[in-house]
């Protein structure tokens, strides 16, 4: 089969189901709507209790009488909900997987990865994991499907698939000013781990890919960071 015929193969896509987005978008409506209903109900309750702190918002909720009132509630609760789900579909990782490249959109980029680059893949507790021929990881995600989802999906691509990390006995736990790591590792594990504690996953990220540059993986376990030196197959 020529690369003509594998492109027109439809990728297998690991994210939410047409089922799953259908039952988010719902619940995220009818849940929307019901806090909505409920906020004049909520409001003259509250301001009946002096104890209850915010009390001028809540008076001021309550002294709405028109008959509007309750459809606006209603609506600005069902704009919430929508919101929230929207921002569940672009927060997960979206993993499109065909015979010749994998494509990973989050958080509104989309990275590219073609099938020579991939040596193995595998998943990582709740991370799917691509690494090249020199060990080096090309992808490193979160992902919402299950471990056996996602195997399957590229063993039937036709990817080398791992039952786990084959480098799991080769991390070591970071500690500032490990020895054995080059100072401008340390520097750059050191920043990582500031980047970390602030939740800045995009510096963080970038920091991943200066680290490969250097010749170290990392991987993230909580608070902790764990890497290990690159292993060329």
């Amino acid at each position: 089969m020529d690369d003509k015929m594998l492109e027109k193969s439809p990728p297998t896509v690991l994210w939410f189901s047409r089922g799953d987005r259908m039952v988010l978008i719902v619940g995220g409506i009818l849940v929307g709507a019901l806090l909505g209903f409920a906020v004049p109900f909520v409001a003259s309750w509250g301001a009946s209790l002096t104890w209850i702190p915010f009390q001028g918002p809540l008076e001021l909720i309550a002294s709405w009488s028109q008959w509007w009132v309750r459809y606006v509630c209603i609506g600005v609760g069902i704009l919430l909900g929508l919101v929230l789900v929207a921002a569940a579909f672009y927060d997960t990782a979206r993993v499109a997987v065909s015979e010749t490249q994998v494509h990973i959109t989050e958080k509104g980029e989309t990275v590219t990865v073609t099938r020579s680059q991939v040596a193995t893949a595998f998943v990582d507790g709740k991370e799917l994991v691509l690494l090249d021929a020199a060990s080096r990881q090309l992808v490193r995600v979160s992902s919402e499907e299950k471990r056996d989802a996602i195997e399957v999906a590229f063993e039937q691509r036709g990817y080398q698939v791992a039952p786990g990390d084959p480098y799991d006995d080769l991390y070591y736990l970071w500690v500032p000013e490990s020895p054995g790591l080059a100072p401008e590792v340390n520097a750059v594990l050191k920043a990582r781990d500031m980047a970390l504690k602030k939740k800045a996953g995009s510096d963080a990220r970038e920091l991943r890919s200066e680290l490969d540059r250097l010749g170290v993986v990392v991987r993230d376990r909580k608070t902790s960071q764990y890497w290990r030196p690159l292993v060329r197959s």
